[in-house]
């Protein structure tokens, strides 16, 4: 018996046809690197990566960089290490990306993808110091987070005592006991410490604003890839227009005025 195919029949083949060549071009349209896992790491620094204490991760860049990551449409993890091990971890290709402040040394193994955070470099001291200068902290101890460098003109004013301490909590807790004049460093690391000491803005001196820093996303140079690193630069833009970074700041800090304005 002859079997013929009827007009109905052959519209079918043709728009399944048709189907499968346009699910085929919207596959091919997806850039590859959204296939890939990202491997985040961040620094191991109160509040921006710290664990609970059950050991959960948490943070406020490390929930920034996740958001970061699942807005540009990728499955990631993220590592919280200490501050030196970021950069070896970046350098090495062992991570694609840490947002912190940079130095040469990481912009040397790293691409300086997009500013994610601007934070003021701030001065405090007792409530009853005036500090609106650099050169009211002279002959002054300030405490300095070890490894950090806040700001060019303070480190470079040698009429300044410069006193390394571990961290922020170290700071605050030698300023409060007055082993201290003052202490140096980000307005969220400052103040998101002396929060969780129990110590009131009350109890700290007006501060000095000297200058702004960026947390930038630096991706590492042996990972880098063009459509990987617009997408994450494009899916901070979006988070920005809806203001869901700073939205992750003042879940950490609500009772400081963290976002000052820079000299």
């Amino acid at each position: 018996m002859f079997f013929c195919r009827t007009p109905g029949s052959l519209a079918w083949d043709t728009w399944r046809k048709n189907l499968s060549l346009g699910l085929l071009a919207m596959t091919m349209a997806v850039p590859c690197a959204f296939a890939k896992e990202l491997r985040i790491v961040t620094i191991d620094s109160a509040p921006f990566g710290f664990r609970t204490a059950d050991g959960k991760p948490t943070g406020m860049i490390y929930e920034i960089s996740n958001l970061i990551a699942a807005e540009a449409g990728f499955t990631h993890s993220n590592e919280i290490l200490p501050y030196a091990r970021t950069v070896h971890a970046v350098g090495s290709g062992d991570a694609d990306f840490v947002i912190r402040y940079g130095n040469a040394e990481l912009e040397n193994v790293a691409v300086q993808v997009v500013r994610v955070l601007s934070l003021p470099t701030i001065v405090v001291g007792h409530p009853s110091a005036k500090f609106e200068s650099l050169n009211d902290l002279h002959g002054k101890t300030v405490g300095i987070p070890r490894g950090g460098r806040f700001d060019d003109a303070f480190q470079a004013d040698t009429a300044i005592l410069k006193y390394p301490v571990a961290d922020y909590a170290q700071t605050v807790k030698m300023l409060t006991a007055r082993r201290l004049d003052a202490g140096i460093g980000s307005s969220v690391g400052l103040y998101y410490n002396a929060h969780l000491l129990g110590i009131k803005k009350e109890q700290l001196g007006k501060p000095l604003v000297l200058s702004t820093q960026h947390f930038e996303l630096h991706f590492s140079k042996k990972r880098e890839d063009p459509e990987t690193i617009a997408a994450l630069r494009s899916a901070v833009a979006r988070l920005e227009k809806r203001n869901a970074i700073n939205a992750i700041v003042n879940k950490y800090l609500s009772s400081f005025d963290w976002d000052l304005a820079s000299k």
